[in-house]
C-alpha cells in the first residue's frame, strides 16, 4: 500500500490530551477530517465533523475554510499527538469573486455575439467583427470599446453575475475589468486595474489616480502600462519583453503626453519574464509598481 504525503504536521498538547481524552483518542490510527476555523498567533484551530472545536500547535501553508484529512500519532512519554495532514482541499471561491477566478472577458463575449439585445456594446461588436483588424488601428475604437465594455460589465441588468463583484470593489476605491478585443480573437484580453489613493495626511488635493494595464500584441508581444496621476504630474511606465523595440518612439511620446498640459514622467523598462498577470493585483494594497 502506498504510503500519502504528509503534507504538514500539527501538535496536540499533553494539556489538551488530558483534559479531552476521548476527543483525542479519536485520531489514532484513522483517518478523520477537519475544517480549518481559525489560524491563531500561538496555532490553529480546527473544528471537527461534529461541531467541537480543537486548538492545535503548529502552522499551515492553507487558507482558513480548508478541509484537512489527518492522522494522528501517539508521542512517547504522554508529550502530546502529532497530528499529519494528508490531504488538503481549499475553500471554494465565493460566488462574488467568481468574475475574478474564471475571468470575465470570455463570458461578455460569448453574450454580445448569441444576444439578440441591440445594445450599444452589442452594436460596437458587430460593427467590429465586420470591418476586421483595420479598425483596431484608430484610437478612438479602443476608447469607446473599453469604455462601453466597462459600463456594461458594471450594470447589473446587463451582467449580473460581473456586476456584483465591481460593485463590492468599488466600496474599496478600486476596479478590475477584462475586456475582449474583438479584433484579436484567441488573444489574452486586455486587463485593466483602476485604484485611488488619499494622501497620508488626509488632504484630497494630492489623491493619486492610477490604472494599469496589459494588452497583447502581435509584434511586441504583452505590453503593460501605467499611469498615475496627481497634482505634481504624470507618471507613466511601460513595460515590454523588449523595450529597444520603441526606442524611436520615445521622444514622440512624451511630447505628446506633455501636450496635456501637466509634467509627465516617462520610463520604458523590461517586462520581466513570468510576471503574474494584473488579476494578482486583486485584493492587495496600493499599486506599488510606479517606482
Amino acid at each position: 500500500m502506498q504510503t500519502p504525503a504528509v503534507l504538514g504536521s500539527l501538535g496536540i498538547p499533553p494539556s489538551a490530551v488530558l483534559s479531552t481524552p476521548t476527543l483525542v483518542s479519536s485520531f489514532a490510527d484513522q483517518q478523520v477530517q477537519a475544517t480549518l476555523e481559525a489560524i491563531l498567533p500561538e496555532g490553529i484551530l480546527l473544528r471537527l465533523p461534529d461541531g467541537k472545536q480543537l486548538q492545535t500547535q503548529g502552522s499551515l501553508p492553507f487558507p482558513v475554510g480548508s478541509t484537512l484529512t489527518l492522522t494522528g500519532v501517539a508521542l512517547p512519554d504522554g508529550a502530546g499527538v502529532r497530528l499529519q495532514v494528508i490531504r488538503a482541499t481549499p475553500p471554494p471561491s465565493p460566488p462574488l469573486l467568481a468574475p475574478l477566478t474564471f475571468g470575465e472577458a470570455a463570458p461578455l463575449m460569448a453574450r454580445l455575439q448569441s444576444s439578440a439585445t441591440q445594445s450599444p456594446l452589442a452594436e460596437l461588436l458587430r460593427s467590429f467583427l465586420q470591418a476586421g483588424a483595420a479598425i483596431a488601428e484608430q484610437p478612438e475604437t479602443w476608447s469607446t470599446w473599453v469604455k462601453e465594455a466597462m459600463k456594461t460589465l458594471s450594470n447589473p441588468a446587463a451582467s449580473p453575475a460581473e456586476a456584483a463583484f465591481h460593485q463590492l470593489q468599488a466600496k474599496e476605491g478600486t476596479a478590475l475589468f477584462e475586456v475582449p478585443l474583438p479584433w484579436a480573437p484567441g488573444t489574452d484580453p486586455m486587463r485593466i486595474w483602476i485604484e485611488g489613493e488619499k494622501d497620508p495626511s488626509g488632504s484630497p488635493a494630492d489623491q493619486a489616480h492610477r490604472v494599469f494595464l496589459s494588452v497583447p500584441f502581435t509584434n511586441l508581444g504583452e505590453v503593460r502600462m501605467g499611469l498615475e496621476q496627481r497634482s505634481a504630474g504624470l507618471k507613466v511606465r511601460l513595460w515590454l519583453q523588449n523595450p529597444s523595440q520603441i526606442a524611436d518612439l520615445q521622444s514622440d511620446l512624451e511630447s505628446e503626453l506633455t501636450s496635456l498640459g501637466r509634467p509627465v514622467h516617462l520610463q520604458v523598462l523590461a517586462l520581466p519574464p513570468g510576471s503574474p498577470d494584473i488579476r494578482a493585483l486583486a485584493g492587495v494594497g496600493a499599486l506599488q509598481a510606479m517606482g
